[in-house]
């Protein structure tokens, strides 16, 4: 007999709203586990305990299931950099919070982690585009916090914001390599003290938080 979502049950009846939201979270802890290009619909109907036909009704091309689950990690990734951001405290604080929250999401959520790491290095044509506007958008949002700062502290005038913001965003991936990698937790604090130095100075290290424990990371996705 092949396998099939038989062997667990069928998913229980769900409206179409719903069933759809299942179907991508699903994909998006398939597309972890098997990569963007390894990802199969065949593979989307185990996870979610449905038949392959049913992944094919919300998702009938490939190239839409790709987007559909890239969109999914930009909504979340986005939302959380957001809402972050938008807080008024002092900008080396809410940068420190940003990346501690970056760790706790390799353990909550180390689907969408994994996903966005393939894709920053995926440089083909058909989602490279796409990622390239993703990365805009989260260096926008660093780049409104550090601006902030230096109008309100006056300092670092002569650098430039959008230099430091990018530099900001090319931490996130190694914070999740050395995270998975399970470099010991006061060596990655190092490395995130380091990085907000360099982009805020010395006085940044006034907003260091307490190290919180280092949480379990996920073996898989």
């Amino acid at each position: 007999m092949p396998q099939s979502a038989s062997r667990k049950g069928r998913a229980r009846p769900l409206p179409p709203r719903e069933r759809k939201a299942l179907l991508l979270r699903c994909a998006v802890k398939v597309f972890a586990r098997c990569g963007i290009q390894g990802a199969s619909y065949a593979e989307i109907a185990r996870e979610a305990r449905v038949s392959v036909p049913a992944v094919f009704v919300y998702f009938p091309t490939r190239a839409r299931l790709v987007r559909a689950v890239l969109d999914e990690v930009v909504r979340f990734a986005l939302e959380i950099t957001q809402r972050i951001h938008d807080d008024v405290r002092p900008a080396p604080e809410i940068v420190f919070d940003h990346g501690r929250t970056l760790m706790e999401m390799l353990r909550t959520h180390p689907e969408y982690l994994r996903v966005q790491l393939e894709w920053g290095a995926a440089i083909r044509d058909e989602v490279w585009p796409m990622y390239l506007r993703f990365q805009d958008q989260l260096v926008g949002i660093m780049a409104a916090t550090i601006r902030r700062w230096r109008e309100e502290t006056g300092s670092d005038p002569d650098k430039r914001v959008e230099d430091d913001a990018r530099l900001l965003f090319s931490a996130g991936p190694m914070l999740a390599q050395m995270t998975f990698a399970r470099v010991p937790r006061h060596k990655i604090e190092q490395f995130l003290e380091t990085v907000v130095r360099d982009v805020f100075g010395d006085r940044a290290l006034e907003y260091r938080p307490r190290p919180r424990p280092a949480p379990p990371i996920a073996a898989g996705g």
